[in-house]
């Protein structure tokens, strides 16, 4: 019974050394962690429904996070991989914004630093495969909700309605369907003797619908090239099913779904044409503005002076595309950074998933989901300007710590800090 108390009795002794002030900044720790926990919950749920709610969110984890890092004893257990691409994207962006014609308008974007600096925050503050897959769930539970509400807009308006669900367009929602979507597939096939198996069957044929009633041709490209990704990983023969899939959603779509799949292979498409034309321009802006463009939002511009003359319409905020789009706005020397970024991540993402020990499958899935989600981003980038949609990369960053998170202690043996 004596031998039994002493770790207790230790621990009270322990305690009454401490020093008031030492007390004091342990619980102060512990609200301020409660505090960073109940906002990216808000975070996931304000993601699918209200931009405002989400950034807000981000803003309360932040300054909470910072207030924590600046009360902490010890900061060398910080990681923050990915850090020199990003930074380095960071500075192109303000030499752009610089040297552009209207540098007010342009530096007026890189307000938005928090979205990134969101990524470090999860990195450091969210630890372990079982953290990790409970937020997913949470975001998983929040899309599916939205795209139920979705589905209820396209069977009161029709087939031909473009589903945006509380976003103000359908290809923010597409966007955000497409990478939750992703998130459950991985899910079922890396950790499919989960409890919550069923339920993530359901929500993913919800969220496959309600993607199909966005008509957003770029959103199911960048699902089909993601979904792809996760076949592959899990086993190549099951790539097979993709085109099957495929048939299968095509005959059972309704004729307005149809026709839109039908223009994706269609040359004579006017929508086609128009994003032909659009990356003509951003060529031709890139040739004029090579090195540093013409700064951030500065494409609606120039972009008259440039449209091709066939185009149908005299101005274009951004050019559906995020290679041309910020080619046009942060040169070449800011193309190349962007893309480092995304070299990185990959390169990194795919050493952690090689080296994820065997028997590890809630690990397994949370990191090919985080892959096949980024790649659809990508994918569906070369065709949208998804780059710069606030609720969309949002996500994005969310999804692009998954990896990081889930080494939990092994991290920084696996990925040492900013390792690039």
């Amino acid at each position: 019974m004596a031998e039994s108390l002493k770790p207790e009795w230790s621990h009270v002794n322990l305690m009454r050394r401490m020093q008031p002030g030492t007390v004091t900044r342990h619980l102060s720790a512990q609200v301020l962690d409660r505090i960073i926990d109940v906002a990216i919950v808000v975070f996931l749920i304000c993601s699918v429904v209200s931009i405002t709610g989400a950034q807000a969110a981000i803003l309360v984890a932040q300054a909470a996070w910072l207030v924590k890092l600046v009360r902490a004893p010890d900061k060398r257990a910080l990681h923050f991989p990915l850090l020199l691409p990003m930074a380095t994207f960071y500075l192109a962006s303000v030499l752009a914004s610089a040297t552009a014609a209207n540098p007010w308008l342009s530096f007026k974007d890189l307000r938005n630093i928090f979205e990134p600096a969101f990524f470090f925050l999860l990195v450091n503050h969210v630890s372990g495969d079982e953290r990790a897959a409970t937020l997913s769930y949470i975001l998983i539970a929040a899309a599916t909700l939205m795209a139920v509400y979705g589905l209820t807009q396209s069977m009161s308006e029709g087939a031909a309605f473009r589903v945006h669900g509380t976003m103000s367009i359908y290809m923010t929602f597409a966007g955000i369907l497409m990478l939750s979507a992703l998130v459950v597939m991985a899910q079922l096939l890396f950790f499919p003797r989960g409890r919550w198996f069923w339920g993530l069957v359901g929500s993913l044929a919800l969220l496959i619908a309600a993607l199909v009633m966005t008509h957003t041709r770029g959103a199911w490209i960048g699902f089909a090239a993601g979904a792809a990704l996760i076949l592959g990983c899990r086993q190549k023969r099951l790539l097979l099913a993709l085109p099957v899939a495929a048939v299968a959603i095509f005959l059972a779509a309704p004729a307005a779904v149809r026709a839109r799949i039908h223009s994706i292979v269609d040359p004579q498409d006017v929508t086609a044409r128009e994003r032909l034309y659009m990356w003509g321009t951003g060529v031709q802006i890139v040739r004029d503005h090579p090195w540093t463009g013409v700064g951030i939002n500065g494409v609606k511009g120039v972009y008259q002076a440039y449209k091709h003359p066939n185009a149908v319409r005299d101005q274009r905020t951004h050019l559906h595309s995020n290679l041309f789009q910020i080619a046009a706005e942060r040169g070449l020397i800011g193309v190349a950074c962007w893309l480092w970024i995304w070299v990185a991540f990959y390169r990194q993402t795919w050493m952690i998933f090689r080296g994820l020990e065997p028997g590890t499958p809630r690990a397994s899935a949370l990191v090919v989901g985080s892959l096949a989600s980024i790649t659809g981003f990508q994918v569906a980038g070369l065709f949208e300007f998804t780059f710069g949609d606030s609720e969309v990369i949002m996500l994005v960053y969310f999804l692009m710590a998954l990896p990081y998170v889930v080494m939990g202690v092994d991290r920084k043996a696996r990925v040492h800090g900013t390792e690039v």
